[in-house]
């Protein structure tokens, strides 16, 4: 009992700091951008009559207005080819190295869009005669290369590849999936009924 609970604690606290590393990180390179552009923007409100509004300070106002515009038009700038060699030469070169990367991606690409282009796809594979969650993180025409989460830390884990017709998607989010994955399975059993259900339909 003593060895499961410790085992526990060092997964968890494992997982944890796999996870505030890149948020950690993200929020340094924010304050360092925002502070940037603020100063940026005093120039510009020096010039106007009154110094806040609703109690806010002007430059404030600013530098969250130029920070929007900055995540507008690189949202634009993402969407062309050369941006999205860039970023996955990036993602294959340097940030595969910062400890939860993939997973943070995984996540805020979950959350901020709603297309289906992830490249962390929710699933179940069979392992021992049991139905196990996991993620499809690569696939080819025949096989997907999966990633098996541990609970209640989904930032940890073992890989695999498995024949893609042993491989069954789940009508889920990756944020629905990892919910699961953190309460121990909750709600998992009534996704992949889900999925039965709607393969039998589809034989009839």
């Amino acid at each position: 009992m003593a060895n499961k609970l410790s085992n526990f604690i060092k997964i968890t606290i494992a997982g944890g700091i796999l996870f505030l590393i890149p948020v950690g990180a993200i929020i340094f390179i924010m304050a360092k951008v925002i502070g940037f552009l603020y100063n940026l923007s005093k120039p510009i409100t020096a010039r106007l009559p009154f110094k806040n509004v609703a109690g806010v300070g002007v430059n404030t106002i600013m530098s969250i207005v130029l920070l929007l515009v900055v995540c507008l038009l690189a949202g634009i700038f993402m969407r062309t080819k050369l941006a999205k060699k860039l970023v996955e030469w990036l993602e294959d070169r340097v940030l595969v190295y910062i400890p939860g990367y993939s997973y943070v991606r995984a996540r805020s690409t979950d959350w901020f869009s709603n297309e289906k282009t992830g490249t962390w796809k929710p699933a179940s594979i069979f392992v021992d005669d049991n139905e196990v969650i996991c993620f499809v993180i690569d696939e080819t025409e025949d096989y997907c290369s999966i990633f098996l989460p541990s609970a209640p830390t989904p930032t940890s884990g073992s890989i695999c590849v498995r024949e893609k017709k042993n491989v069954t998607f789940l009508p889920v989010t990756v944020s629905e999936a990892v919910s699961m994955i953190r309460q121990f399975g909750k709600g998992a059993s009534s996704s992949i009924e889900k999925v039965k259900d709607e393969v039998f339909e589809n034989r009839k």
